[in-house]
This record gives C-alpha cells, sequence and structure tokens, in this order.
C-alpha cells in the first residue's frame, strides 16, 4: 500500500457537478420495485461484459465510474419508493467521491447510513463482496435492517454479522451482496480462516470492497490495535498474587518513579536496594531475577497507572477495558504481557493466562486487504495526512445540507476542579429552567457517575450513559433531545444514532464537554451533536488547570506564575459559588499547544507502528497465500513421496496400503497447514520478545528498525526451510485408525478452542524507541524536560 504522500482536503466540487447533474435527470421516482430490479439486473450484466472485456482492476474502476449515474439513479428511486426520502445533493456528492477511494467529510446528522447504500450498491454490480464497516455490533444490525427495503428494491441481498452468530450464519451473511459487520469482527473470521483445514471452514469471500463508517475511529484511532486469535487455555497466570502485597507497600518517588504521560514506571536504584533485600535476592537485573521484575514493574503499572471507572471497569467479575476515545466498554480487549492478570489480581479476581497466540494482525493492516477502500466520518479534514500516510486515500469536505447554526462558545478555564464543577452546575441549572436539553460530555465512568450525583442533589433528573450503562444507550439518546432532558455520557464518539429535538422552534441542544480530549477530532465530535441538519445548538467546555490533560503533562509548569501553585488558592477561602473562569489567554494557549502536541504523540506512535509492522505484514500475506493454496490445491506438496529416506519410502507405502493415495495426499496438505500455523505461532512470539527488547538496540551502534527487520527475516526463512524437515519428521509418527490417518496422535493437532480478543498497547515497548514521553514533555517544557533526564541518568538501570 503506497503512503507517504503528501495530503490532499478537497473542498471544491465542481468536477463532480456534471455526474451530480446525470444522476438527477435519470431519477424516476415513478419507477416500480419490478422496474428497478430489472434495470439493476441489466446493469450488473452490462458491468460484467464490460469488466470481461477490460484487462484489470483499473478498468474495472473505469467501467464502475461510467455507470454511476444509472445506479446512483436507482438507488434514490428505491430510497424514495421504500423509505419516502428524498437524497440531498451532498449526500450524493459524498458518495461520488467515495466512489473515487476517497473519505468524505458530512457532519453529524448529513445521513451517513444512506451514503453507504450508494456506493455498496454501484460496487455489488461486479458481484463481487462488498463489506461496510461499522464502529459496533448495535449499528452492523440496524442499519443492515435499515436499508434492508432498499437493497432488496435494488435486487440486492444484505445481512449484518455479529459476535453472536455461529459459523455457517456467518458464512452466509458473508454470501450476501452486501455485508454489514465491524471492523474488528471481519477481521477475527479473517485471522480464524487460518486454522482452516478445508476450503468449506472459511466463511469470508476474497475482499474487495470495504464502505468504512466513522472512518477516522476505526482507520485512525484504532489502527494499531492488534486483533488476536489464541489457542484457549485453563493454565493459570504466572502473576504470583502474592507479589502484590510487597508491591503495595513500595512508596512513590522513593522506590519507583511514574511517567504518566508515557504510561510508564521506573524501579529507583533506593527502590531496587529494598526489593533485593525484601526477596532475598543478590541483584535484581540478572536473569534469574528477570520473572519477579517483569511481575514488579506490571503490578506497578496496575496499582498506579490504571484506574478503576476510568480504564476499566469490573462487570460479572470480569475486567472490561473502557476505550479512551470513545468511553465505551470494548469486550474482549485485554492488556497484553501479564498486565491484565496483574489487574485481575488487584481487584481480587480469579487470574488466567491469555493462551498462546495463534495469529494476530492490527486493524490498519487488516483494513489494507481490501482492493477499494472509502469511508466517511465528521471529522475527516484533521486526520488528512494520516488518511493519505497510511492509506493513501484523499479526503473530500462536504458542505452541510443546511448551513450549521451551531454557536461554539469559548473554552471556560477555572483554576481548581471544584470550581469548574460548579460552575457546570450553574450552567445546567439555568439551562434546564429555560427548558433547553443539554448533552454533557465527560472523560471517565467515575466522572459522569459524579456529576450525575451532583446533577440529582440539585433535585434535577438525569440520563447517564456511560461504559456501564452501553446496552441501552439508543434508548437514553433517543430521549436526549427532549424538553429539558440532561444526558451525562462518557464519549459520543461511535455512538452513532443522532439527537433529534422535540421542539426544534426552541432552543437547541447545549453540548457541555468537562474535559478537553487527547484528540482535538474527539472534541470536535462532541460538538457536533448539537446543531445537526440546520438546527439551533450551543457547545461550551469547563476545563480546569487540575484536569487530567494538565496533570499528566504537566501543563503547569508552563504557565504564567500566578496559576503554577494552586495550593495558594487552596490555602483562602473562595467565594461563594467558587471561583470564576480565567482571563488570562496564555492559560488557553497552553492547553491548545499541549493537545496538539499530544495528538503528534500519538501520530508517532501509529507511524512507528507502521515502520516496524510493514515486513511482518507482507509476510503473514506469504503464509496466508501458502496455506490457501494447499487448501484449495492450487499447490501440491510431494515432500512424502519425493524423500529417498528408506524409512519415509516405506512409511510413505505402508500408509497408501492402510488408506488410498488421495488419503495420504489430503493428509500431508493437511499436517502442512497445522505446521505452519504451529510455525507461525512460534514467530509471533520471537517478533514480540525482539519487540519487547528492541528499545534496547537504540543503544547499539545499527539502527533498531534494521536490525529489527534483519532478524525477524532470518526467523521467517527458518520457519519456510524446517516446514519440509519437520512434515518428514511427523511421516514417521503418522498411524492409521478406522481407515484414516490419526494426525492428532502425531501432535498435528488443531487447538480444541480458540478466543479472540484485543490488545490495548498503549503501554508498548515501541513507544520507547523514538521517547515518545520525552518528546511530549521537551515540546511542552523543556526546562521540565532536562530535570527529568537529569534524574533518570541518576537511576538508571542495567
Amino acid at each position: 500500500m503506497p503512503f507517504g504522500k503528501r495530503h490532499q482536503v478537497e473542498t471544491n466540487l465542481k468536477r463532480y457537478l456534471p455526474v451530480l447533474d446525470q444522476i438527477r435527470q435519470l431519477d424516476d421516482r415513478s419507477a416500480s420495485e419490478t422496474d428497478i430490479q430489472d434495470h439493476m439486473a441489466a446493469l450488473r450484466g452490462k458491468a460484467a461484459q464490460l469488466m470481461r472485456n477490460g484487462n484489470g482492476s483499473g478498468q474495472d474502476d473505469q467501467v464502475l465510474a461510467m455507470l454511476v449515474p444509472e445506479t446512483y439513479a436507482l438507488v434514490s428511486a428505491a430510497v424514495f419508493q421504500k423509505l419516502g426520502w428524498t437524497t440531498h445533493e451532498n449526500q450524493l456528492l459524498a458518495a461520488i467521491a467515495m466512489q473515487q477511494g476517497r473519505i468524505a467529510e458530512l457532519d453529524t446528522g448529513e445521513g451517513k447510513t444512506l451514503v453507504a447504500v450508494y456506493v455498496a450498491a454501484l460496487k455489488a454490480l461486479t458481484g463481487q463482496s462488498i463489506h461496510v464497516l461499522t464502529f459496533n455490533d448495535y449499528l452492523a444490525v440496524r442499519d443492515a435492517r435499515w436499508m434492508e427495503p432498499v437493497y432488496r428494491c435494488l435486487g440486492l441481498q444484505v445481512a449484518a454479522v455479529h459476535q453472536e452468530m455461529d459459523r455457517n450464519e456467518r458464512r452466509q451473511a458473508y454470501q450476501a451482496d452486501v455485508t454489514y459487520v465491524t471492523a474488528k469482527e471481519a477481521g477475527f473470521d479473517y485471522l480464524r480462516s487460518f486454522l482452516a483445514t478445508c476450503e468449506e471452514e472459511s466463511v469470508q469471500r476474497p475482499f474487495y470492497c470495504a464502505v468504512v463508517d466513522e472512518a477516522d475511529s476505526i482507520l485512525i484511532d484504532e489502527a494499531r490495535i492488534p486483533l488476536v486469535l489464541a489457542g484457549n487455555t485453563d493454565e493459570s497466570t504466572i502473576m504470583d498474587p502474592a507479589l502484590l502485597r510487597l508491591v503495595r507497600a513500595m512508596q512513590p518517588d522513593r522506590h519507583f518513579s511514574l511517567d504518566a504521560s508515557a504510561d510508564h514506571v521506573m524501579i529507583t536504584e533506593e527502590g531496587a536496594i529494598w526489593l533485593e533485600k525484601k526477596l532475598g535476592l543478590k541483584n535484581l537485573y540478572e536473569s534469574d531475577a528477570a520473572p519477579h521484575l517483569f511481575q514488579i514493574r506490571q503490578m506497578l503499572i496496575a496499582l498506579h497507572l490504571l484506574h478503576r471507572d476510568v480504564d476499566y471497569i469490573v462487570r460479572d467479575g470480569q475486567i472490561e477495558l473502557v476505550d479512551e476515545f470513545t468511553g465505551r466498554v470494548i469486550k474482549n480487549r485485554q492488556w497484553p504481557d501479564g498486565l491484565h492478570e496483574a489487574v485481575e489480581i488487584k481487584e481480587g479476581l480469579s487470574a488466567h493466562t491469555r493462551g498462546s497466540i495463534l495469529n494476530r494482525i492490527t486493524l490498519r493492516d487488516f483494513c489494507g486487504l481490501y482492493a477499494f477502500l472509502c469511508g466517511m466520518t465528521g471529522t475527516a479534514v484533521s486526520a488528512a495526512h494520516e488518511f493519505q500516510m497510511f492509506y493513501d486515500l484523499g479526503v473530500t469536505r462536504i458542505k452541510p445540507n443546511l448551513p450549521c447554526r451551531r454557536v461554539d462558545h469559548p473554552d471556560l478555564i477555572y483554576p481548581r476542579l471544584r470550581d469548574k464543577e460548579q460552575a457546570i452546575l450553574r450552567e445546567i441549572e439555568k439551562r434546564h429552567r429555560a427548558g433547553q436539553p443539554i448533552l454533557i460530555g465527560t472523560a471517565s465512568v467515575a466522572e459522569s457517575e459524579r456529576l450525575a450525583g451532583m446533577v440529582r442533589e440539585l433535585g434535577l433528573a438525569c440520563d447517564v450513559l456511560n461504559a456501564k450503562h452501553d446496552a441501552v444507550e439508543a434508548e437514553i439518546i433517543a430521549r436526549a433531545g427532549r424538553v429539558g432532558a440532561i444526558t451525562i455520557s462518557t464519549n459520543m464518539a461511535g455512538r452513532g444514532v443522532d439527537i433529534r429535538l422535540e421542539q426544534r422552534d426552541r432552543p437547541g441542544l447545549l453540548v457541555i464537554g468537562t474535559n478537553r480530549h487527547r484528540s482535538i477530532r474527539i472534541d470536535r465530535q462532541l460538538r457536533g451533536r448539537a446543531g445537526r441538519q440546520g438546527d439551533l445548538g450551543e457547545s461550551q467546555f469547563f476545563l480546569s488547570l487540575q484536569d487530567d490533560l494538565v496533570e499528566r503533562y504537566q501543563i503547569r509548569d508552563v504557565l504564567p506564575p500566578a496559576w503554577q501553585d494552586l495550593s495558594r488558592l487552596d490555602a483562602s477561602p473562595s467565594e461563594k459559588g467558587g471561583s470564576g473562569p480565567i482571563a488570562d489567554v496564555r492559560v488557553r494557549q497552553a492547553m491548545d499547544h499541549t493537545q496538539r502536541v499530544v495528538e503528534g504523540q500519538l501520530f508517532q506512535q501509529r507511524q512507528n507502528l507502521m515502520r516496524y509492522s510493514v515486513l511482518v505484514e507482507e509476510q503473514r500475506k506469504r503464509i496466508y497465500k501458502l496455506r490457501f493454496d494447499l487448501l484449495t490445491g492450487h499447490r501440491q506438496l510431494t515432500v512424502w513421496q519425493d524423500s529417498r529416506e528408506p524409512q519415509h519410502v516405506g512409511k510413505y507405502q505402508q500408509l497408501v496400503r492402510a488408506t488410498t493415495q488421495e488419503t495420504v495426499n489430503q493428509a500431508q496438505q493437511q499436517a502442512a497447514c497445522i505446521l505452519l500455523n504451529q510455525g507461525w505461532s512460534d514467530y509471533l512470539a520471537f517478533v514480540d520478545q525482539l519487540l519487547d527488547h528492541v528499545s534496547l538496540l537504540q543503544n547499539g551502534p545499527n539502527d533498531p528498525l534494521t536490525t529489527f527487520n534483519r532478524q525477524i527475516i532470518d526467523a521467517y526463512t527458518h520457519l519456510l526451510d524446517t516446514l519440509e524437515a519437520d512434515l518428514l519428521d511427523k511421516l514417521d509418527t503418522l498411524t492409521v485408525h478406522d481407515g484414516r490417518i490419526d494426525l492428532d496422535a502425531a501432535g498435528l493437532a488443531q487447538p480444541p478452542a480458540t478466543r479472540t480478543y484485543l490488545i490495548d498497547d498503549g503501554s508498548d515497548s515501541l513507544n520507547q524507541i523514538i521517547g515518545v514521553s520525552n518528546l511530549v514533555a521537551a515540546a511542552i517544557n523543556p526546562g521540565a524536560f532536562l530535570v527529568t533526564l537529569i534524574g533518570k541518568w541518576r537511576y538508571k538501570q542495567p
């Protein structure tokens, strides 16, 4: 996939207008369903004929471009007949841009669900698989059912895939012309195909087209999240619960130091001596003490950097992670390298290992498997550079159908958290008395519930939408636009449900933000919930100098002296109702600067991941192709037949006599696939170990990336080179039972059960290679950065 070009944001849409005019001229709302289906069938035949006469995918794109006016006119007719809607010009412009492989920025409430139908219907003319990738299962099922009458009117089948489906249900859903599915679920099904021992066990068709909803959330924010397929296990964790008592006794700044901005813990020299004494070790950093050191570090992170009801919740005896961007619980997401088990122990839960990793892929690499990729979101322009760099996708800004009438008020910044919360409560009371609906976006589950308690103490009713109540989110959001409604949410990104005003002639929705997020786009998504489709609306952010962003990145150190020491304010009683907002413009500028720097940090993490995953991804594609060729018979192995060793020749002939030639050949193909699986699992474990130590390579004379790539090339070559020898070794151990060759008895059994999960890699060791936290600290506060470096040098560990 090409990357690295100059990003492009398209705002002048004149080149689309001729196509738009043709669509309008061909739009026949009086057409019957039979007429529409017949016309669509004719277009499919026409497309097939033209593509047969072409010479490749480039020609196919030209064919579909020629058919845009007719196809889109038919979709408009089907939409009008089945839903009674008239498609707006901005929706058609978005669909035209996306058909050209672009990301369309469409504001909240502009009808992105309908836009996806146009692109999907056009691409379905090829007869290949079309996936509409959604943010969650609820949206996949909802949108497929919602748009089903339109697809049916076009003669197309539509289906949805969700987490609870079995293999047969999934296969049937993927056979539909258009399949709605989350990117994660489609990725997991792709990983499961790696374990297939026959072609029928794979549920998906070859990847062709993906239309990505909430494109910035899926393609950018979650790009580096690995999807994992692991063998199930009931083994106990390697983490020792008894160590937790010792780690709890360690004192911050004395025994360990925290770097909150990088989610990193470092044991001090005094701490190392203290631990050696407590554990009876000579040297904490010798190899025999490595298991203790590993567990201690993970438990320190679990105790001091991961917070309940902020980073995770405990529900039904399980740790469930909360997504930092959306505030939603992400099912089956886990921290890597024993950290998840450490949190389980911290919370008094039973801890188990995660199982051996059989395969994995990041969402970025998975989405790169599609021959055609496009998407839509309300916040694409600010991520245009990353769309271009990582996916070679341009961005087109689509104006709203009606002018936006939302008023975005300047941020109000207060010295202390309690000042901010009192100001928010006063604003809620005032607006509620006027009957204005209010949506408050908070940063965590704990904050949302604390604020809800304060609102209820005022005698006001409110709904809370957070990670603990995500099952009823659609119902809560549906009533958030009622007169006087108060709704408190962790985050609105990826919610996918519009807030409709009960009375549009009254003051519109007021959106209140209680924190700046690490990404400016998330703030924009929250603001965008107000003022949909020309409605009135307002947004107002309330901030304080005790907010997480300020504390984590030490913003106070660069503020004017009057605002650096909050204890001075705490020492003097504040007036009733709390202190007023800070008027000093330098405070707001410091917050703006920090947020931009943090966004740069996140971008560098994604860029670094890409650099270290390019070669692994290419190797994975080659392994997949080899397995696919073996399964489908496109590649026939003759390792057993060609061996000249007497014991191999004799064993092979014995197996043929006991069964059939075809049975032995099939067993050889299956054995090769299983050995590839086992070898790939071992290879991934090696890559993990290499990544854990790759940050140490930066201190050597060689480039860490070059060294990393050289070692994984050697490991990959070894995997392929040993396949033939391993296959011959297994031949000698094969036995026949009831007329079939018993692969299980020869150690060639597939895992009896598998599980899928996502790795939350926020503390990835790759961050240390580029010194992400150091870069952020230096950009925000060069003086404090120098002091930190000196401190780390003093406590540098071998």
